[in-house]
């Protein structure tokens, strides 16, 4: 009879703004990997609970993150932090708390498969490699990061540009990542990637009888 697995192999999935985190999360999914993005779930109970964080959220950004019924509105809130990174900045440091509350107890919670991943943009900002087995960095091409949040965010590319160059450096978070997938081309190419990764990771812990 073999002993029963106390542990799941972790996998922190980061990058910077518009290079596809959410894709290859999706991707590693899709392939039965039990998944959370860390921000969506702090983001959600912020929005059930606002007093979770140290101070109220309306007290320092003021109306502009409300909705018409004088609610904090996610859609709002993300206008406000996507087209000014000094207010990201500060919402990411009250919001950091939550995140690791989160991750934690998806990693190490009862349910789930022995393989998860978790999506966080601030993963190694916030110091939180050590949860890990391995941190997958996300990159592609600074030109398509900027494009894409043209795009999504309805920036200018001045805008985008400037709120791609106030994060960490790709190079930087490289250094500090166990694997590298590049999503600058195809979906196509992103999830080969992903899959060979995964492979090897499962091959790897069948021979350690995970």
């Amino acid at each position: 009879m073999t002993t029963p697995r106390k542990t799941s192999f972790k996998i922190g999935i980061t990058g910077n703004i518009c290079t596809g985190k959410t894709l290859v999360r999706a991707t590693l999914q899709r392939f039965g990997v039990h998944t959370l993005d860390a921000e969506e779930a702090a983001m959600n109970l912020l929005l059930d609970n606002p007093q979770r964080l140290s101070i109220r959220l309306t007290d320092h950004f003021g109306g502009e993150v409300l909705d018409n019924r004088g609610r904090l509105s996610r859609k709002a809130l993300n206008r406000v932090l996507y087209a000014n990174p000094e207010k990201k900045t500060f919402f990411d440091q009250k919001l950091s708390p939550v995140l690791r509350e989160e991750m934690k107890r998806f990693l190490y919670g009862s349910l789930g498969s022995y393989i998860r991943a978790v999506e966080s943009p601030s993963l190694l900002e916030e110091d939180t490699r050590h949860l890990f087995d391995e941190i997958w960095m996300v990159t592609a091409d600074v030109g398509v990061q900027v494009e894409r949040l043209v795009a999504r965010n309805a920036l200018t590319h001045p805008e985008a540009r400037h709120l791609v160059d106030s994060q960490w450096s790709q190079d930087r978070k490289v250094a500090l990542s166990d694997r590298i997938i590049d999503n600058s081309q195809d979906i196509h190419q992103t999830e080969i990637q992903v899959r060979e990764i995964l492979d090897e990771i499962k091959h790897k812990l069948l021979r350690a009888n995970w």
